[in-house]
């Protein structure tokens, strides 16, 4: 995720101890800068989570720059089949404002569905120029229909918590996100579904931003990219991606998925409003933490300009998304172009910034497409890191979760031990993890 700023604000939370004295005055200068530009400014919070990350995980920091190059490098997914994703929302509530109806639940699957099928109806106002990038993802959501222990569920846990926000940062100066307590009990939130086979969604009401007592702005989510990427980087080169803020990453599995302000889930939301942010009441939010999830990053790149950074020369390693020096600020400005030296279309004419791409931060209404490029991305990343995920058929199969959580059957003997080669009847079935599980088949 990221935060919609002009200057992406991570620099604000690295602990202060452990910044040089030489850069000090840097990280200085940018809180103030910071305070005057988040104040109009809404979040997702992708930014702060990933410099929070590299102080928790520093080395991880190579091994995501190689996964992403590997994605990279390995082109198209092979397979265009459809990718099922199972979700699970976990709605903490503390007010009956947070505890959102089903209704809206559902709706917000629709508009995963719709847009990463490129079913959304606003597809159609996609730009001339950019119609030859736009793609189908092939990835589409559904309410998980078992849970991990095998039994009947509609996808959705509802917690009451005692507490009334869960805050970004307790302190801006520690590398801790307490916003991850949403995901535990013990911190009075909601255990995640293995993360493994499920998409976990937390709702609740993200706590605003605040420094020293002045409020800077309302975090709207963030998401982890993927963990279980040991495999995938056995056979890496060394070479990396330059500038991917790659950083957000944890070894704690029960933290993956995305967490979501209330006010931001669903079309249909009847407390959207409570915000005061009308350009993000059609649940996209969703579909671009979800990306991050994904693998995607900004499409401008998260140039530092306050800096001096040159955002035209900083880039989202992706070739068929334009460079831009910053983003859209929540304006839809088709007229917007930011850089030069983007001639890669069929034009071969200088192609504006991609304002309506769902990796910036434009308004809802202005968001209709993911290239084919970022889609590459988002199913190898799948297919690489977050197999279990991907189900053939938008339903899960009860025996399948049951056999997974028990392991592998090694015997199956009958009432008084004796081993038992039919299916028919009583038996028991003896898994090679000590567990044991009684049956019964009527043939």
């Amino acid at each position: 995720m990221s935060v919609r700023v002009q200057v992406p604000p991570w620099v604000l939370y690295f602990n202060y101890f452990m910044i040089k004295p030489s850069s000090f005055m840097r990280y200085f200068i940018c809180f103030l800068f910071f305070l005057c530009s988040f104040t109009f400014s809404q979040n997702c919070a992708y930014d702060q989570v990933v410099q929070k990350k590299v102080l928790q995980n520093p080395d991880y920091r190579i091994a995501y720059k190689n996964l992403y190059q590997k994605v990279i490098d390995l082109g198209r997914s092979f397979s265009q089949e459809t990718y099922y994703i199972p979700v699970v929302f976990h709605v903490v509530y503390n007010q009956d404002s947070h505890n959102l109806p089903d209704s809206v639940l559902e709706s917000q699957i629709d508009v995963l569905n719709e847009d990463y099928r490129r079913l959304n109806e606003n597809a159609s106002e996609t730009r001339d120029e950019f119609l030859e990038f736009a793609g189908d993802p092939n990835i589409e959501f559904f309410l998980a229909n078992v849970d991990p222990n095998g039994n009947s569920t509609n996808g959705i846990v509802r917690k009451y918590t005692e507490r009334t926000e869960f805050l970004m940062f307790e302190d801006i100066f520690s590398n801790e996100i307490t916003l991850d307590e949403v995901k535990f009990s013990a911190t009075d939130g909601s255990d995640a579904w293995d993360t493994n086979k499920y998409l976990n969604i937390w709702i609740c009401n993200i706590g605003v931003l605040d420094v020293l007592g002045l409020e800077l702005g309302q975090v709207y989510g963030y998401a982890y990219p993927p963990t279980n990427v040991d495999v995938a980087l056995a056979t890496l080169g060394n070479v990396i991606v330059p500038d991917w803020p790659i950083d957000m990453l944890s070894n704690d599995e029960d933290v993956q998925g995305v967490v979501l302000h209330y006010t931001a889930v669903g079309r249909n939301n009847p407390v959207a409003d409570e915000d005061g942010m009308t350009e993000n009441n059609m649940g996209r939010a969703a579909v671009h933490e979800v990306a991050h999830y994904l693998g995607l990053r900004h499409i401008w790149g998260d140039a530092l300009a306050f800096f001096g950074d040159d955002g035209c020369s900083v880039d989202d390693g992706i070739e068929d998304t334009p460079n831009a020096s910053d983003q859209a600020g929540y304006v839809c400005d088709l007229n917007k172009n930011t850089c030069s030296g983007d001639d890669f279309g069929q034009t071969e004419e200088d192609l504006p910034d991609m304002v309506e791409n769902f990796m910036d931060y434009s308004p809802g209404s202005c968001q209709n497409l993911f290239t084919n490029g970022q889609i590459n991305i988002m199913r190898t990343i799948l297919e690489v890191s977050r197999p279990g995920l991907i189900n053939n058929t938008p339903s899960l199969n009860i025996f399948e979760v049951s056999a997974h959580e028990f392991g592998a059957i090694i015997q199956k003997i009958d009432l008084l031990g004796r081993v038992k080669n039919d299916t028919k009847g009583f038996c028991i079935e003896l898994y090679d993890n000590g567990l044991a599980k009684k049956t019964y088949s009527i043939q």
